[in-house]
């Protein structure tokens, strides 16, 4: 009798005098029958030479040339036989447990859990291979749960696992996340004196980077090193994207030269892990070489590739080469969610919202992921423009994101020396995303006083903010200055620091500020507070713990529609500067030139000037517009020949664009003498400042600047405020010697950011009137007349 069997070893019996056959020569017998003939008949008088090892052989070997439904046959055969039939045997634990290994697919798990309840019927007893199969089937069938009771089982029953099985067993693992039991199992072994092979670490390897357990990935490859096993083409790429997603750029690099080093073929998915190593540091410059390097070994950059490229050029400071990558992308690959989040926050980064409003819209309309890097790029690019429909935008976005658990704030009451302490975290992100927090944070403060009948019932209120791996500069501006605006009671603390590297200066860990909740309690319902707060609407839930109220974002904006308007809001306003500026080209002022007799005499007369435009039904625009003709008449010859009054009754009749008959009104008046000479100083101021005399006062391009903000559909009494100031402080400025001869959109900007600063609306000068004015908050030109401008507003 054959116990054992290797493929082409002969099965003999030289006692009967039978001729020499081997496991092959039966397969080559099954395999010659035709699907109506019995396979059992055929090689019945082979059966009989055989043990169970050798019978678990040939089912095996049928299995393995495509025969699989004979190999069934043939054991079905042998489990049904009687206990005294001679081939009754065969059916043990190595030919049950062969078969229950070749079911591989998910409709086979019941017939591999039947044979298994059969084997105990028989009292077939189940040993190592039989669970390690049975492992083996469960996780092919997906039944993770079921996998892990037999495995409990089979250590519950004495059965000692071996390699086999826990190969199988970090399979699981890996499935179900469970990267610290696949851990444990490097213990496991070492415990059994039992040595891993690449497989295993690679599994494990596999598991730790799945849950974004990169560190201990990288620890288990070192343990891999130092036990002297090598490494295969999986464990390089498994290893490589261990140690990119880790932030260890130069060791992934390391892997990837060893892998072609020592021929180990590099795929897209290998490419894949170095470009995401690029990602983060900015390594923009690799990342483009890398996808050069694909190219030329002839591999097709994926998705994943492209995307880590174009976030290494976002990163790396390169937004618009991020711009031209993504444009090339739909001629190699499609893009993905990951790809599209990345785009929307390049978009951003290059002053393109309403590139990336529309597609951000397109993403949420579409049911994609958002994450939260791109609600953050968004929405700090959304409110950075200043323009309100779009802040309105970027409002609904934070409470959208709110919604699904992001920028959650931290809130707990604490004990401490003054009796009790109200702890708030706020969450972290970009500048104006902290800011709205920080506003939403106050809103919510303010109800959560009310509802206790603004009596607190804790002694202080200390509020926090993480700086770590954020722009700690940038955040600090932010929080300090909108609670110094607010002339909040609340007073910076000393903030913990921490030092990144040996020998360099400490960064502030988190800014502190605190305050008796008392104090806090009225400063929230004082006006200044209640105008910051007036961006926010009255629905939805907020961060505070069991409370309602507070959330933004009440009334609906149509994203795509918003960006729409503020393209066609954009071109109006920036060819009605390219107008202003060209006439700033041709028509200054020589401020030197006004006669000091005629510039002490200016201040009445703009007085006059913007007093008498009401009174006659002229807009405030015309009456600035004439301030702008009368200055630059007054340092004409004219000056010194025509009285101030008869001037600015002159100026304001052209810029009113009035005939003969308004004559005898402006005259009067002015007080400027007759209709007639009235008509004459008209003539000559026409011919001395030119034909047209066109006027474009500061007035004029404030207003332009307001529109660009879109304020004409403001809801917001912040903003009604600021600019209610802004047309005040517009008139002050007009009468004020120190804007004499000042390009009008100088004045206009350093009115309108002074009223921005002292109401503390960030930012203090928006990205859509940066774009369109070309000046912004450091312009050298506008730092003395914004001084000026911010003066004035204190003497209003």
């Amino acid at each position: 009798m054959v116990s054992s069997v290797q493929r082409g070893e002969r099965l003999s019996d030289t006692s009967a005098g039978r001729e020499d056959v081997t496991v092959e020569d039966l397969v080559k017998t099954v395999q010659q029958l035709p699907a109506s003939a019995s396979a059992v008949e055929a090689i019945a008088a082979g059966l009989a030479y055989l043990d169970s090892r050798a019978a678990a052989a040939l089912l095996k070997a049928l299995a393995k040339a495509g025969l699989g439904q004979r190999a069934v046959e043939i054991f079905d055969y042998l489990r049904t036989l009687d206990p005294e039939h001679e081939l009754y045997s065969l059916a043990d634990i190595f030919t049950y447990t062969t078969m229950i290994s070749q079911c591989n697919s998910h409709h086979q798990l019941r017939r591999a859990l039947e044979l298994v309840a059969e084997m105990r019927s028989r009292a077939v007893p189940l040993n190592v291979h039989t669970y390690s199969a049975l492992l083996n089937v469960c996780l092919k069938a997906n039944e993770l749960d079921l996998s892990l009771d037999v495995y409990a089982q089979m250590l519950a029953e004495g059965c000692t696992p071996n390699l086999v099985t826990y190969n199988t067993l970090l399979d699981i693992y890996n499935k179900t996340g469970r990267w610290m039991d696949a851990l444990n199992v490097l213990e496991l072994l070492q415990h059994q004196n039992i040595k891993p092979e690449a497989r295993t670490y690679n599994a494990i390897i596999s598991t730790c980077n799945a849950a974004g357990r990169y560190a201990e990935a990288v620890r288990v490859h070192k343990v891999m090193g130092a036990a002297g096993v090598e490494p295969n083409g999986a464990t390089f790429n498994a290893a490589l994207t261990s140690y990119a997603r880790s932030g260890q750029l130069d060791a992934a690099l390391g892997l990837f030269h060893a892998m072609a080093a020592r021929g180990y073929e590099r795929g897209a998915n290998t490419y894949a892990a170095v470009l995401a190593a690029c990602d983060l540091p900015g390594r923009w410059d690799l990342a483009l070489e890398l996808l050069q390097q694909m190219q030329s070994e002839g591999l097709r950059p994926s998705t994943a590739c492209l995307t880590s490229a174009i976030s290494a050029c976002l990163h790396g400071g390169q937004p618009a080469r991020a711009e031209q990558l993504f444009e090339r992308m739909y001629t190699v690959c499609k893009p993905d969610a990951s790809t599209v989040n990345c785009l929307v926050c390049v978009y951003c980064r290059l002053g393109k919202h309403q590139q990336a409003v529309n597609m951000l819209e397109v993403m949420l309309r579409g049911g994609q992921h958002v994450d939260l890097t791109t609600y953050d790029a968004a929405i700090d690019a959304c409110w950075a423009t200043g323009v309100v429909p779009l802040q309105k935008y970027a409002l609904q976005l934070y409470g959208r994101a709110h919604q699904q658990g992001l920028f959650q704030g931290l809130v707990s009451e604490q004990a401490c020396a003054e009796g009790s302490l109200l702890d708030i975290q706020l969450p972290g992100g970009s500048p104006h995303v902290v800011l709205i927090s920080l506003l939403h944070m106050l809103h919510e403060l303010r109800y959560h006083f009310a509802a206790m009948g603004g009596a607190p019932c804790v002694g202080k209120v200390l509020l926090r903010l993480g700086l770590q791996g954020q722009d700690a500069k940038a955040l600090s501006h932010v929080v300090s200055s909108q609670l110094c605006t607010l002339a909040s009671p609340f007073v910076a603390l000393p903030a913990p620091a921490f030092c990144n590297q040996p020998g360099m200066p400490a960064q502030v860990e988190e800014l502190q500020f605190a305050a008796d909740s008392l104090a806090v309690a009225e400063w929230l319902h004082g006006s200044a507070v209640a105008v910051a707060l007036g961006v926010l609407s009255q629905s939805g839930r907020g961060i505070m713990p069991g409370m309602a109220g507070g959330m933004m974002g009440s009334r609906g904006v149509d994203g795509m529609m918003a960006a729409q308007e503020d393209a066609q809001r954009e071109l109006k306003c920036r060819q009605a500067m390219m107008s202003v500026q060209a006439f700033e080209r041709t028509c200054g002022i020589n401020a030197q030139a006004i006669p000091p007799a005629a510039l002490l005499q200016r201040a009445e007369l703009v007085q006059a000037l913007l007093r008498s435009a009401p009174c006659i039904g002229l807009a405030a625009e015309v009456a600035h517009d004439a301030v702008q003709l009368l200055d630059r008449a007054l340092a004409s010859p004219l000056a010194g020949n025509v009285s101030g009054r008869l001037l600015a009754a002159a100026c304001l009749h052209i810029t009113a664009h009035h005939d003969a008959s308004s004559a005898p009104m402006l005259a009067a008046l002015f007080q400027a003498g007759s209709p007639q000479q009235l008509l004459i100083v008209v003539a000559q101021v026409r011919q001395v400042l030119g034909g047209g005399c066109v006027a474009i006062s500061a007035m004029r391009v404030l207003r332009l600047l307001l529109e660009r903000l879109g304020v004409e559909s403001d809801e917001l009494s912040a903003t009604r405020y600021v600019c209610g100031q802004a047309l005040l402080l517009a008139g002050a400025a007009a009468q004020s010697a120190a804007f004499v001869g000042c390009p009008p959109s100088v004045v206009a900007v350093a009115v309108l950011c002074a009223c921005r600063v002292a109401a503390g609306l960030l930012p203090a000068w928006p990205s859509a009137l940066a774009a369109l004015t070309g000046y912004d908050e450091s312009s050298d030109v506008l730092q003395p007349y914004l001084k000026a401008a911010m003066q004035l507003l204190l003497e209003l």
